[in-house]
């Protein structure tokens, strides 16, 4: 009998809401542009900037506070600007004439990818560099499935139109300020990657220039860039009950493999398994907002083996298949749905049940044919004495009980004394009894010969006589020394008088030969030979 019912049940997080509260959740990594790998020194070391980077070979610039020179904040070779947080921002050069269509962007990978008709908020802050001669309209951000990737230093040609974008016909010329870029984006799926600049070609643009200026480009200072859902992200889901030996698996990286994120036990698996009741927590970072979330699974009765052990079924009778406990639907092998099944045919024997939690169990039952029980002992038998015979019915054990004479229950019984034996055996569909009869007798032949004797009529020594022991099928033989039969007998009771054909036999040197079985009854006989010589003596 086995269990099929253990089916898994897989809950993927593909995911739709984690966050407890409703807040919304920034999906970019350093989001501030605060957090560092090393202080920027010269121009063009955006890769200092934690998780942001070049998409191409434009030298975006990185500003920290921690620099007290050119590229420091709020002061600077591109001006003076407080970041709008923190002590850290970007600078990337927008447009710049004289050097073609040379464009900077800024680009970073986010935290979670985005879910296909989902909304999202994206937005970023800038501000004209004091440098800049120029000032233009088309400052954007695109995000993309696969990372953008910048021809040398020229403009990014998109074969789309961009994301979201500063409108166009109004050039950002705030020298002062920091001015929002935003707007909601409605996400196609999978997009992870957010790329920042100016996408059209200097054709395209709209610009206006400032009567005092230093170089001949417009220069943009980013910052506090988000990326955030209108809706939680990701969930853990609400307490749920699982079926029994089931199990539920939190798969967080289809959507936030860059998350940063704990279980309760320490595990930082972004696929868990769970299969034990009890209560799950995760907490950590997606982007730059915090997260945490819990769960409760329960888990079902676990029914184990509902139906009967395996079973015999007797030649014209039926027996019923009885499932233990009480469940919502039935469903046999032949597609019957009744609680209870009814046969009277051997074979295998499955059913399928829904209990009231709707989980499915599935559990089977062998049914084999079965006659009286008919067996043999075998005819009545004799061995040697010390042997031991064993005693065997010749059936097996499943389904009949055995009983034999000494009240044992084996499926054999050893004997090694005489006596009568019997076995009792019954099964569902009836019984019977045999008896046989051991008998022993002694196996270890011994014989004895004179080497004379004397055919004198003194009462002494008259007769050559063997004497034997445990032997049967006597047969002596007595020849002259030219190998004349002079004498025969197969009473070993008998012996020779030393007559030859009625008439007294010289006197001399005789040989003999005595063949005789050994073994008795059923045992197994073996024929032995054994001769010698004796003296007739007168």
């Amino acid at each position: 009998m086995y269990s099929l019912g253990n089916i898994k049940a897989v809950l993927t997080l593909l995911l739709a809401v984690l966050l407890s509260s409703l807040t919304a959740q920034n999906l970019l990594r350093n989001c501030d542009l605060e957090q560092l790998t090393g202080c920027p020194t010269i121009h063009g070391q955006i890769s200092k900037c934690k998780y942001w980077s070049s998409p191409g070979n434009g030298t975006t610039d990185y500003l920290h506070a921690c620099n007290t020179g050119n590229m420091g904040v709020p002061d600077n070779q591109f001006g003076h600007q407080a970041a709008r947080s923190g002590d850290a921002y970007a600078n990337i050069i927008s447009y710049y004439p004289q050097s073609g269509q040379y464009r900077e962007y800024l680009q970073a990978k986010l935290a979670c990818r985005l879910q296909a008709g989902k909304s999202y908020i994206v937005s970023f802050w800038v501000s004209c560099a004091d440098d800049s001669h120029y000032g233009i309209d088309a400052i954007g951000a695109h995000l993309t499935v696969d990372k953008l990737v910048q021809p040398n230093d020229d403009v990014i040609t998109l074969n789309e139109d961009v994301d979201i974008t500063n409108p166009l016909g109004h050039p950002l010329d705030n020298k002062d300020e920091w001015v929002e870029i935003h707007s909601t984006y409605v996400a196609q799926g999978g997009e992870k990657y957010i790329t920042i600049g100016n996408f059209l070609y200097n054709g395209e643009l709209t610009i206006t220039s400032f009567p005092s200026w230093e170089r001949s480009y417009a220069s943009y200072f980013v910052d506090d860039i988000s990326v955030e859902s209108i809706e939680p992200i990701l969930d853990l889901g609400p307490d749920t009950t699982i079926c029994a030996n089931d199990s539920i698996t939190f798969d967080i990286s289809a959507i936030c493999d860059n998350a940063t994120l704990t279980w309760e036990d320490g595990s930082t698996n972004k696929v868990r398994t769970i299969t034990t009741p009890g209560t799950y927590s995760l907490e950590g970072l997606i982007g730059c907002t915090d997260f945490y979330d819990a769960i409760t699974i329960s888990s079902t009765p676990d029914p184990g083996y509902f139906l009967p052990p395996d079973t015999v079924i007797c030649p014209d009778k039926l027996i019923d298949i009885i499932p233990e406990g009480t469940y919502n639907t039935y469903y046999w092998q032949d597609g019957s749905d009744q609680p209870v099944y009814t046969t009277d045919i051997e074979g295998q024997y499955w059913l399928e049940v829904t209990d009231a939690y709707g989980c499915v169990y599935s559990d089977s039952i062998n049914v084999d044919g079965m006659t009286e029980p008919v067996f043999y002992l075998g005819a009545d038998t004799l061995f040697c004495l010390g042997q031991e015979v064993t005693l065997d019915p010749g059936i097996d054990s499943a389904f009949h009980h055995f009983l034999w004479s000494d009240y044992s229950k084996g499926t054999q019984l050893t004997v090694s004394d005489s006596g009568e034996y019997w076995l009792h055996v019954s099964n569902p569909c009836g019984e019977m009894t045999d008896t046989i009869r051991i008998s022993t007798y002694n196996c270890n032949p011994a014989i004895a010969a004179p080497n004379a004797f004397t055919p004198n009529a003194d009462g002494l020594n008259d007769v050559f006589i063997l004497k034997a022991e445990n032997i049967s099928n006597f047969k002596m033989y007595i020849y002259d020394r030219w190998g004349t039969l002079i004498y025969e007998s197969s009473a070993l009771e008998e012996g020779w008088n030393g007559d030859y054909k009625g008439s007294p036999a010289p006197v001399g040197t005789y040989a003999w030969l005595a063949i005789y079985d050994i073994g008795a009854g059923d045992v197994e006989r073996e024929t032995k030979k054994i001769s010698g010589t004796v003296v007739l003596l007168r």
